[in-house]
């Protein structure tokens, strides 16, 4: 199985990706180079081989998810044309009909949102709708060449909210011009129109992008990792304090994003999220040991088994940073299933995550 089918049978969605590598979009953004991420060319995907596509990812899940999606990502959908448009959504939909999938979704660019081409959708089993948003600057959006306005965001937000779509925010950070206040800022405005979710992507220089130019001439400096997961928590935290879920923060892991002809720099990591959220466990536990006045040693820290990894870090980070900062020789990381995931015992002092 390869990494997207991991990932997508992994979530609490099984989400099919139908790549349609920057079909349909009229703009080529500086970082933009989505042959690179797909490992495809922009060929619109044949009824059949959409079949296909997802009969494979329906053979990896031993049980059948609650819900299921046919998803078209890595162009720009509603801005194909009626006839490629009508295409995907009748082969898409035939296989609703079947009852092996429950809807479709899929990713569009905000100034693609109209009544006109919502119209189209008529009465395709369309459920989702996901907007790159990257930024609610008009100036970072003008520097990075999206071609369109924080204004058409919100516009297409707002209808989609009020014909019924679950709707999904799409920002990026370390954007030509963009500054990590600037992206709290963008959070805020996201928030603002009540996304049902949101990814968060660092900014990654792509062999071929534009922006590749500018990373070879000194005009660009891409954002160290250290600070991509830095301000990623911080985001992730707001979202999550404002009720909002954040579905995916990082590019899916890919041979292409492992290569280092291919990505030429920026915050890439196999497993960002992780380290986003290693992160967010490591400012907890070290918030609760500096309300003991004598730390046990070795310091016992107890949490539910599918917090472990987190709450070691890659490669035991979280562990060693904790034992240098506190001066501990030891700490014994105990698991136990009857706590809550949320819940962790700290030298036997319970501490409830953020």
């Amino acid at each position: 199985m390869d990494n997207a089918a991991m990932a997508a049978v992994e979530a609490p969605v099984l989400i099919i990706p139908i790549f349609i590598p920057h079909l349909g979009c009229p703009h080529h953004c500086v970082f933009c180079r989505q042959e690179t991420i797909t490992g495809k060319k922009g060929r619109l995907p044949t009824p059949e081989q959409i079949r296909q596509q997802v009969n494979r990812f329906l053979q990896y899940g031993k049980h059948r998810p609650a819900t299921t999606q046919i998803s078209f990502f890595g162009g720009n959908f509603l801005g194909l044309n009626r006839a490629s448009l009508l295409s995907l959504l009748e082969a898409a939909t035939a296989l609703v009909h079947t009852g092996i999938v429950d809807s479709i979704r899929f990713s569009t660019r905000p100034d693609t949102v109209s009544k006109k081409k919502m119209g189209l959708l008529g009465e395709f089993p369309v459920s989702t709708v996901e907007l790159g948003v990257q930024s609610m600057d008009d100036r970072v959006l003008h520097l990075a060449g999206r071609g369109h306005l924080a204004a058409d965001t919100v516009a297409a937000a707002r209808l989609l909210k009020k014909q019924g779509y679950q709707l999904g925010l799409q920002m990026m950070v370390g954007l030509p011009g963009d500054s990590d206040d600037g992206a709290m800022e963008t959070a805020r405005r996201m928030a603002v129109l009540q996304p049902d979710f949101v990814r968060i992507y660092p900014t990654l220089v792509l062999a071929g992008s534009r922006l590749a130019d500018r990373l070879r001439s000194g005009r660009y400096h891409p954002m160290p990792l250290e600070q991509g997961v830095n301000l990623v928590k911080r985001l992730y935290l707001f979202f999550k304090a404002n009720r909002i879920p954040v579905i995916r923060m990082g590019l899916q892991a890919s041979d292409g994003l492992d290569d280092t002809e291919r990505l030429l720099a920026g915050p890439y990591h196999p497993a960002f999220g992780h380290l986003v959220h290693s992160a967010i466990l490591l400012d907890a536990l070290s918030a609760a040991i500096e309300k003991i006045a004598s730390p046990p040693d070795p310091l016992p820290i107890i949490a539910h088994p599918k917090m472990i990894s987190r709450v070691q870090g890659v490669n035991k980070h979280n562990l060693l940073q904790l034992r240098q900062t506190f001066g501990l020789g030891k700490i014994n990381l105990l698991q136990d299933d009857s706590l809550a995931i949320h819940r962790l015992l700290v030298g036997g002092e319970p501490v409830t995550l953020p």
